[in-house]
């Protein structure tokens, strides 16, 4: 079983997630397609780190390092396994075939740019991410509740729509407030 530091750090990295996909939706609606390189960058740095922070949860489970991965912390992983899939709504050809294109964004365009694949024809929905991550946030913020750890938010999915509703209002003011800007600096 996981223990309190390793669940904090699983919480810590789905707070995270659930605000960089919600604001990248929020900024995606408003303008999505920004003149200003500046709205450009914040946009893809939100899918990025996304896609980044999902895959320390979902991605390869191989890797030492990932103390946060879902497999590293559950303690039944085919119950979880098949309450992922029942939840998303998808088999598990489908949810491989998005690992798998989570996974790939990740290790060609993020973290390990591949120049020869630098052409992105193709970029990751967030839909699964954001739910998947709320089912894992669900069996984590269980077991912190039994260890007594309450500071947290109860649901993940209720989390993510406050703050969505809280970035559209700075969002929209901040897009306002830079109409006027041309951009300089191509």
């Amino acid at each position: 079983m996981a223990d309190q530091v390793q669940l904090i750090e699983v919480v810590n990295i789905l707070g995270s997630l659930a605000r960089s996909a919600h604001l990248k939706r929020v900024l995606s609606a408003l303008d999505p397609d920004p003149a200003l390189n500046f709205w450009r960058v914040m946009h893809g740095n939100l899918l990025d780190i996304t896609v980044l922070d999902w895959c320390k949860l979902f991605g390869s489970d191989h890797e030492e390092h990932q103390k946060t991965h879902w497999k590293n912390v559950v303690t039944n992983q085919e119950a979880f396994r098949a309450g992922l899939l029942q939840d998303l709504g998808v088999d598990m050809k489908a949810w491989e075939t998005y690992w798998l294109e989570m996974k790939n964004y990740r290790d060609q365009h993020v973290a390990h740019r591949d120049f020869a694949k630098s052409d992105v024809t193709h970029f990751p929905k967030l839909d699964l991410a954001l739910q998947s991550s709320a089912v894992y946030y669900r069996y984590v913020i269980s077991e912190l509740r039994k260890l007594g750890v309450t500071r947290y938010p109860d649901d993940l999915r209720a989390y993510g729509e406050a703050f969505a509703d809280q970035a559209r209002t700075i969002a929209g003011k901040a897009l306002e407030a830079t109409l006027a800007i041309k951009e300089r600096v191509y």
